[in-house]
């Protein structure tokens, strides 16, 4: 093999590692965040899993569906998760 082959190789090779390296940081940012959204989520939820967990009765009822329950108490708890997940509707 010349010079100019191994060069070509290791090119080749350099390329396809870098574009490897390109999709590995576009999911690390992709899951990044989604963690985001995660904690967010869990963030908005903490209250109403600290009632539970205390024994207390939860100040906002649980709703059964998506859509299906929009009590007006049901609707702040439902629009904190729906803006914490970054979810909007029109």
């Amino acid at each position: 093999m010349s010079h100019q082959e191994h060069v070509e190789t290791y090119r080749a090779a350099l390329e396809a590692a870098t574009g490897e390296l390109d999709n590995l940081f576009e999911e690390a940012r992709r899951l990044r965040n989604r963690m985001e959204q995660i904690d967010s989520a869990i963030t908005a939820l903490k209250p109403l899993l600290a009632s539970t967990m205390e024994g207390q009765p939860v100040s906002q009822p649980m709703s059964t569906g998506y859509a299906q329950d929009m009590s007006t108490d049901a609707v702040p708890m439902k629009q904190q998760i729906d803006a914490a997940l970054g979810l909007v509707f029109a």
